[in-house]
């Protein structure tokens, strides 16, 4: 082979592989940095007090898993407050939805995937893990909050990005979520596909979170992953929209994204191809 071809062959492939990298992903919108997808939320929307208030949700696609990232002021257990039912008002469950429709929509449908990662909340779902086939439930009654979305609002909470930068209107809110009740938790009737890993701040600080590039650090930052294959996903690319609403409905984020799930054919053509350049290589320099 002589060099010129295999110089030829080699740019031919750095194209491919160029082109199937960028195909690879899928749509975004959110805020990227260091690898996360950043949906930043309104500073002083959490009715209640800092204890309330969501700054931020951010979310990493590795190979194999999904991690997700919150911060605010409230901890991963919650905080007391004697209004709720059993004295305490924590986080509610993180919604996945994968179909392109609103929320209400896939709701109704069953159609939602569902994350239940704080122990103690009202969740429907009895343990922790990553849940299909979701519907959601509203839990703010119980927990001295708000009966609607609309009601949320009307108290004084029409502000920029009140969920988050990809829902920075009051319109955008009400498109997807509708402006009835609050659904913040993953009901009864849902499939557990799999389990959940905790992740500490420092934990997800060592995997480049950095909710502080965006001023938006607040006191209690938490997180989890979950392995991507749980989904049940087929090969191609999939755009979501997180979204997550603390028990009360005082306040909540939500976030666009996506992720990939590689196509086995795709990596077998370009492992392939680089078996076929080492054997052209060694077979120039045997001659």
């Amino acid at each position: 082979m002589k060099t010129s071809t295999l110089k030829k062959l080699i740019g031919t492939t750095v194209a491919s592989l160029s082109l199937i990298s960028m195909s690879s992903f899928p749509a975004m919108a959110g805020q990227l940095h260091n690898e996360w997808n950043y949906g930043i939320d309104s500073f002083s929307d959490g009715s209640g007090g800092e204890s309330y208030n969501i700054r931020g949700i951010a979310l990493k696609e590795t190979t194999d898993s999904i991690l997700v990232a919150l911060t605010g002021g409230m901890p991963i257990a919650g905080v007391t407050n004697s209004g709720a039912m059993d004295k305490n008002i924590g986080w509610g469950d993180l919604f996945l939805n994968f179909t392109n429709k609103n929320f209400t929509t896939a709701s109704s449908q069953r159609s939602l995937f569902g994350v239940r990662f704080a122990g103690t909340n009202d969740s429907k779902v009895t343990t922790t893990g990553l849940y299909g086939n979701v519907q959601g439930a509203s839990v703010t009654g119980v927990n001295h909050g708000y009966s609607s979305l609309q009601q949320y609002y009307n108290s004084g909470f029409d502000k920029a990005n009140t969920q988050g930068t990809d829902l920075a209107t009051k319109a955008a809110a009400y498109t997807y979520f509708g402006q009835g009740t609050i659904l913040n938790v993953i009901d009864s009737g849902a499939n557990q596909l799999g389990s959940i890993q905790s992740l500490t701040s420092t934990e997800l600080k060592n995997q480049g979170l950095d909710f502080g590039f965006f001023n938006a650090t607040g006191s209690q930052t938490l997180g989890f992953s979950f392995k991507k294959g749980d989904l049940g996903l087929a090969d191609g690319n999939y755009d979501y929209m997180a979204s997550i609403f603390v028990e009360c409905g005082n306040d909540g984020v939500a976030l666009k994204g996506g992720v990939s799930v590689p196509e086995p054919g795709s990596l077998a053509g370009l492992a392939l191809v680089g078996l076929t350049l080492l054997g052209g290589s060694r077979l120039y320099k045997s001659h």
